[in-house]
This record gives structure tokens, sequence and C-alpha cells, in this order.
């Protein structure tokens, strides 16, 4: 390990160690009382710095980010996800099992909600279906499905997959066009999916809005995306308050300090006229009330939500066990299913689950 690699490690450890000490002291029985209360007050004292640093820096990377968006145009977004984005199974060779596993149980999860709400001959949207896994995962059923993508390779490969497919019940139908825009008739599906799509939208309101229109009522949204109020990367010694402020973020949108709005990487400059400046696309981490709100508005009501993926995949603790191979990946289910039943922890996971019903018409008939 070079020296480089000993201060990136050593940094967390001593920030940590602060406050683990004057916990020891705290918790020793033979600390007389005045020393006690110097070392509650140094420690709450400790997390405040701490905590006032992270807050101010976790804003300004807001602010920059969301200047960024300033950028964006649609012809960059548009050969973006046509020409340069991969389909899920090209990913799955870039990112390896470990990364695999955590995809595959998003869709699991996505899977089983769309079963539980999907009539028997009922009809399903998978809006921004990508490579069809969630098709994948309901075959046996009797429905019809609607694979709709934006992107001209996902829903190619997506149809020609199917054409492939004979041992199954599911009827298929695979659409390409513009989420915004869906060229289906009012109240004509049954259920929703719309996993990991949102966060990419230039105004996902107008595909909110979209889904409310062609759902039946009592309908159904099945919703995933980043979730703001992820749990802090750092660790709760050191940054007890971050870890509140997420917990209560949830539900309080406006704690939150460290909110992403784009990918980190711009597009490829071969995709922007020469000159230009460098365009990042959207990949904003959303907010359970805020999109609760915004769902409210088209008239569907959030009767559940949640949160997966412990830990996060930008996390040191996601990097150690994916070097650890099947070791690993046996360790990160068991802390899935921890973190999951566990109150407090489980509305911090990394992505963010939500379902909602159409009980009634929008607030109005295009988005406010």
């Amino acid at each position: 390990m070079n020296l480089r690699e000993q201060v990136k490690w050593l940094k967390p450890a001593v920030r940590a160690g602060i406050p683990a000490a004057f916990i020891a002291w705290l918790a020793w029985p033979r600390v007389p009382r005045g020393q006690r209360e110097a070392a509650a007050a140094l420690l709450v004292s400790y997390w405040t710095f701490i905590y006032a640093r992270y807050r101010i820096g976790g804003q300004m990377r807001t602010r920059e980010e969301r200047e960024l968006l300033r950028n964006v145009s649609w012809d960059a977004f548009w050969r973006h996800y046509n020409e340069c984005d991969p389909t899920v199974e090209e990913e799955f060779d870039l990112w390896g099992p470990y990364h695999q596993q955590r995809h595959e149980m998003r869709y699991d999860l996505v899977a089983a909600e769309v079963r539980r709400h999907l009539p028997s001959t009922g009809r399903v949207l998978d809006l921004g279906c990508g490579g069809a896994l969630v098709a994948d995962r309901i075959r046996d059923a009797d429905a019809t499905y609607i694979g709709f993508d934006f992107g001209g390779p996902h829903i190619e490969y997506a149809s020609k997959k199917y054409k492939d497919i004979t041992d199954r019940r599911l009827e298929t139908i695979f659409l390409r066009g513009d989420g915004q825009k869906l060229p289906l008739a009012d109240s004509s599906v049954d259920v929703v999916a719309f996993s990991e799509v949102i966060e990419h939208l230039l105004q996902p309101e107008l595909a909110v809005w979209e889904i409310a229109r062609v759902l039946k009522p009592n309908g159904v949204l099945i919703m995933t995306t980043n979730n703001a109020s992820e749990v802090p990367t750092r660790s709760p010694l050191s940054h007890l308050f971050a870890w509140i402020e997420k917990g209560l973020g949830a539900d309080h949108p406006r704690l939150i300090s460290w909110r992403p709005w784009v990918w980190p990487q711009p597009v490829d400059p071969a995709l922007v006229p020469e000159g230009s400046p460098e365009v990042h696309l959207p990949h904003t981490h959303h907010i359970q009330a805020e999109t609760r709100r915004m769902f409210a508005g088209a008239g569907l009501e959030t009767f559940q939500w949640s949160t997966f993926e412990f830990p996060p995949p930008q996390s040191v603790t996601a990097q150690l066990l994916d070097k650890r191979g099947p070791t690993g990946r046996r360790v990160v289910d068991l802390i899935e299913w921890v973190a999951q039943r566990t109150p407090g922890i489980r509305r911090l996971g990394a992505h963010l689950f939500m379902v909602a019903r159409k009980t009634r018409e929008p607030v109005s008939p295009t988005t406010p």
C-alpha cells in the first residue's frame, strides 16, 4: 500500500477514533461527573463541527450540479441514449458478478410487485424496459407485456430476444418512443413498471402525467430510482448528524445537503458541436416525500415505499465485498436482509422503491 492509499484509510479512522474515545470516556464508570459532562460537550461540539463542514460542502456540490443541467440539450440526450448507452447485458459484462447480482435483485423486487397487482389477462407497461428483465421474470403470466424504450438498440435487443422465446404464456409488444408522449390510449394498462428511468429524464413530471393518463382507475405504478436520502458513506461515529439528516430527509427534503443531479462524466464530446461546453445529462437522486407530491399531483396515491441496496455501490464496504467473490456476494445478501428489517436503517438504501395507485384525476390536464 503506497503513502496515498495509507492516508486515504487513515483519515476516516482518525475521524471515527476521536468520537469513539469520547464515547469510551463517557462509558467508563469511574469518570467524575464534571469530566463526563465535559466529554459530552466536546463530543457534541465535534459532531457539530463535522456536520457543518459536511452540510456546507454538500450544498455547494448540489448547486454546482444544478448549474451543469443548464447545458443539457435534447440532441445530446437523444444521441447519447441511442448511440452510446449499452444494453443491460453489456453492462453486466462491464460491472462483473457483484454488481450484476445487485442489479438482478432490483428486477426481482419489481417483477414480484408486478405479479402482485397484475390481473389475469391484464396489461403491464414496462416504461424504459431495456433488455426486458421484468418480462423475463413473468413469462408464465397470462397477460400482455408492453416493452417501451427510448433507446433504439435497447428495444431492438429486447424485441429480438422475445422473438426467439417460445416457452411462455406472456404476450409481448415492443415499442420505441418518448416516455413523455406515450402512444397508448387513456386508461389502457393495469400496471406500469418504471424502474431506474425517472432519474434520467429532462422533465420527469411529463412522464408521470403520461403514466397517470394511460393507467386504468385503480391501476398501479411501480417505480424504483436513486435515493437522495441514502446511507452516508462515512461512519456514524464521525458523521452522526449526517446519518440523522438522511434518516429524516426522506420526509423532509429541505434537510438533504448533498443531492446529485447529473452523471459525474460528461457525454462524449463527439456528440455535441465542436467547441461546446461540457454536457452532463440528468441522473437525479429522488426524495420520497418530494416524489410522492409529484405523484399526487398526477392523481397517483403512494401507498407503499421502502428502499433497497445496502451498502451503497460507491461505498468502501461494497468495493471490499466485490473483491471477495462469491463470499462477498453472500455477505452482501445478508447485509441487505438485515438492513431492510432494521427500523431507521431500512429507509437509507441506495435505491427508492415506491408503489402508487391511480385514485383520481390529476390536479390539471397538463403538468403545473
